[in-house]
């Protein structure tokens, strides 16, 4: 089954952040840096990311192909494709403007809510 969304994370700048505002995320792929999201263009890190209303249906194969384009190195598919499916269908059981944080255990990757809104109110 792929999952679809129209909400996507969006980094949000209320802790420690190495990307810029507002770029979309998707969880770490670096077994060194796993409780945080990258940026899904390769550029940066951060620890919370803030649900944001897209527009258009999202998938696993888009944001890889989105991934994929930045230059990112995929050692396994299948695994990456599964974890951004599980991924979208997490986003959906949170509303548009609350930030999340992400915890992982070593196989799976589980959002949480950190803030109902960001803190000073902007995304």
């Amino acid at each position: 089954m792929t999952t679809t969304t129209k909400k996507m994370l969006a980094a949000v700048n209320i802790d420690k952040i190495t990307m810029r505002k507002g770029g979309f995320v998707i969880p770490s792929q670096d077994e060194d840096a796993p409780d945080v999201f990258t940026a899904i263009d390769g550029t940066g890190i951060a620890s919370f990311a803030c649900v944001s209303y897209t527009g258009r249906d999202l998938d696993a194969n888009t944001l890889f192909a989105r991934y994929v384009e930045s230059g990112a190195k995929v050692p396994n598919v299948g695994k990456l494709l599964a974890d951004l499916d599980e991924y979208l269908s997490q986003i959906k059981s949170f509303k548009v403007g609350n930030v999340l944080g992400i915890r992982t255990d070593g196989n799976s990757a589980a959002l949480y809510l950190a803030h109902n809104r960001p803190p000073d109110g902007t995304i």
